[in-house]
This record gives C-alpha cells, sequence and structure tokens, in this order.
C-alpha cells in the first residue's frame, strides 16, 4: 500500500495545484460563470484525495464545494470571500501532503 501512495501522492498532488490554481484564478476574478467551474475542480479533488485516504482534504474540498453551490445562488461578497479563503485552505492542505523535492 505504501508503494502506491508513494506512487500517486505526488501525481495527485501535481494535479490538485493545477486544480487549485486554476480555481483562486476563478475566483479573483469573480465572475459568475468560473463558480460552476471551481465547483467541479473541487469535486474532483474531493474524489481523487477520497480514493488515497486523505480525509482532512476531502473534507476542504466538499467545504469549498458547499461555498462554491452557495455563491452561485447569493453572488454575494461575503460568499466569494469565503470561497477564496476555503480555496487557500485547500491549497495548504495540499502542499501539506506533498512529498519533499528530491
Amino acid at each position: 500500500m505504501d508503494d502506491l501512495l508513494a506512487t500517486f501522492v505526488p501525481k495527485f498532488v501535481a494535479t490538485a495545484r493545477t486544480r487549485i490554481a486554476k480555481s483562486l484564478d476563478l475566483a479573483a476574478k469573480r465572475t459568475p460563470d468560473g463558480v460552476p467551474q471551481i465547483a467541479r475542480e473541487l469535486h474532483a479533488i474531493a474524489g481523487e484525495a477520497g480514493l488515497l485516504g486523505l480525509g482532512a482534504i476531502v473534507a476542504l474540498a466538499r467545504a469549498g464545494e458547499e461555498h462554491a453551490r452557495r455563491l452561485r445562488t447569493t453572488k454575494s461578497d461575503a460568499d466569494a470571500d469565503a470561497l477564496l479563503a476555503s480555496l487557500t485552505e485547500l491549497q495548504g492542505a495540499i502542499e501539506s501532503v506533498a512529498p519533499p523535492p528530491a
């Protein structure tokens, strides 16, 4: 099992970094059209993290999804700020599982 994690966690981190960067960019632009894409990226991160047993990342990604859903409805600055904060927190969590550079 450790061999599988050693193989797939770095791949997950690389993909998640791309997903988070895209999501942060969309969230910073604060356009309503970007919110569904952010939700999809977060959903993918949650699923991939779940397969690897990264429960803390799953929880943060799902919380971000909820913020995105709420923002789609309210379109409020407070919910946009909450989504951005959630993405930033998730980014930190992803970096915390990143393997050290070789």
